[in-house]
């Protein structure tokens, strides 16, 4: 196997464990560590840190190893305002352009968020959600912003199994209720509706992250 295989590897595998919130924000690995978990050399580890880095999931701390990085609280709500802004803008383009949303593959990810609720698998559950949220993105054709959307899908995902690990007691699975109404809002084309969810859903997560922060 080839030291760039191994590199990739390594990236894979550290950053699923990552963004399933396996490792913690504000955790610190060690090189050592990493290679003894994954049956391998610190080399690929340093490529796949380096990698990891660049993309903002990592820090290298000098004489203290290598930290996950926090999502701000200022990312978390831009992040979840920009999503909430392309899900009414797919909206206005399936009203003026007459595009269309997929119902078929909306209705599977739906399906498919509340068989990970009945399973207890928070981790399909959010990913679906998050897919069923691109797809309905996708009906305004708009290759950047579909761009944009993946760039931005492991960190959402990343920010809901944190919050998930970290509030175990709380009630979870909410989004299966909304974008159950943004279906049968879509299914029955009450497009002025699906508006209203998204912006009345982005304001209620707003204000509670907000109050939960302590600000």
């Amino acid at each position: 196997m080839t030291q760039q295989s191994l590199v990739d590897i390594a990236y894979a595998k550290i950053r699923e464990n990552l963004i399933n919130a396996t490792y913690m924000p504000g955790l610190f690995l060690s090189e050592n560590g990493l290679a003894k978990e994954l049956n391998m050399s610190r080399t690929p580890i340093r490529g796949a840190i380096s990698r990891l880095e660049s993309e903002g999931f990592v820090l290298s701390i000098k004489n203290r190893g290598i930290q996950v990085k926090e999502i701000s609280l200022k990312e978390t709500l831009d992040i979840l305002q920009l999503i909430s802004f392309f899900q009414e803008l797919s909206v206005d383009e399936v009203v003026s352009r007459g595009n269309r949303f997929n119902l078929d593959k909306l209705k599977m990810y739906l399906d498919q968020q509340f068989e990970a609720e009945k399973n207890g698998d928070y981790y399909s559950y959010i990913h679906n959600h998050i897919l069923f949220t691109c797809c309905m993105i996708s009906s305004v054709n708009n290759h950047t912003m579909l761009e944009i959307m993946d760039g931005l899908k492991d960190k959402f995902i990343l920010m809901a199994m944190v919050n998930y690990r970290l509030t175990p007691n709380q009630k979870h699975y909410s989004a299966n209720e909304l974008n159950q109404d943004i279906y049968e809002a879509i299914r029955k084309e009450e497009y002025s509706s699906i508006k209203r969810i998204c912006k009345e859903s982005f304001g209620k997560i707003r204000e509670r992250i907000i109050m939960s922060s302590g600000i």
